[in-house]
């Protein structure tokens, strides 16, 4: 499966976010393609999650559907309102379609 046609599915389907502040960021990996939602909040607080598409060659599904789903998993976490915070670790909440 051609990851640019993720991303370009991706494009596409994703609704923007009007929120001030708001960065999301699609990303074309060797084998995977992630989103990068990032948001300050007032207090200046980082906050965000990243979603990552890891398809395989048994995955039944195409670049296009796989590209959408990105799109409804990165609108449906955005609207949850405020945007979860970095773990301890510093890392952000990782979500796998």
């Amino acid at each position: 499966m051609n990851i640019s046609d993720i991303q370009t599915a991706f494009e596409g389907a994703y609704k923007q976010d009007p929120r001030d502040g708001l960065s999301v960021t699609p990303q074309a990996g060797t084998g995977d393609f992630t989103v990068v939602v990032r948001h300050k909040d007032a207090d200046g607080t980082l906050r965000g999650f990243d979603v990552v598409a890891q398809p395989t060659d048994a995955e039944e599904k195409t670049a296009q559907q796989v590209g959408q789903d990105v799109a409804e998993v990165v609108e449906r976490e955005l609207g949850y309102g405020q945007l979860p915070a970095a773990g301890e670790d510093g890392t952000f909440k990782r979500i796998v379609v």
